[in-house]
């Protein structure tokens, strides 16, 4: 056996030197020293491998929160779209017409077309705070026959942080949302 391989060998010793029992060595200084040598050469083959670990790592981190963003920014823009909705089927609701108000019949007080002009106008006027959801558009309005008006709005999102690709290649994100109210 080699001197560098020493260390691997098992030692015995008789336990009349000293009460050891069998498989244990005293601690020999020169044999912890190579130890450490030889785990020093071991941890310089591996040092370019915690670099290369910790670049992809890092990486997938950095994805994982990108499309985090993304998902919440457009739900941040459906939710605004969502209030845009609701408060556009509150107008139409509120749109009703004088002739049949004081009708006899059973149907609603709100004509469906008054209705969808309510809320188109509504729509013109509503403060839309935002720079990514573009192409907001009325896409029907129904009147149930409780009075019940039901709002859809469609529109078309960029997601924040990837905004810039949905622009350039036309594949922002379709949004589609529905506003209910009842006129009491």
């Amino acid at each position: 056996m080699t001197p560098d391989r020493e260390h691997l060998r098992p030692a015995v010793t008789a336990p009349s030197d000293g009460g050891m029992s069998p498989g244990v060595r005293p601690a020999d200084p020169t044999t912890r020293h190579s130890r450490l040598a030889a785990l020093r050469e071991r941890w310089a083959e591996t040092r370019g491998s915690m670099t290369i670990l910790t670049t992809g790592v890092l990486v997938v981190i950095l994805m994982v929160i990108a499309v985090g963003t993304a998902i919440t920014g457009v739900q941040l823009e459906r939710n605004g779209l969502q209030h845009a909705a609701d408060s556009a089927a509150l107008a139409a609701s509120q749109a009703v017409d004088p002739a049949r108000i004081y009708d006899l019949g059973d149907g609603p007080a709100i004509h469906a077309r008054s209705a969808r002009e309510a809320a188109a106008e509504h729509l013109r006027s509503y403060p839309h705070d935002t720079t990514s959801t573009e192409d907001i558009h009325l896409q029907g309005v129904t009147v149930d026959a409780d009075g019940t008006v039901h709002v859809t709005l469609g529109a078309r999102t960029n997601p924040p942080l990837v905004g810039w690709f949905t622009r350039g290649t036309g594949t922002s994100i379709p949004l589609t949302v529905t506003g209910d109210a009842r006129a009491r």
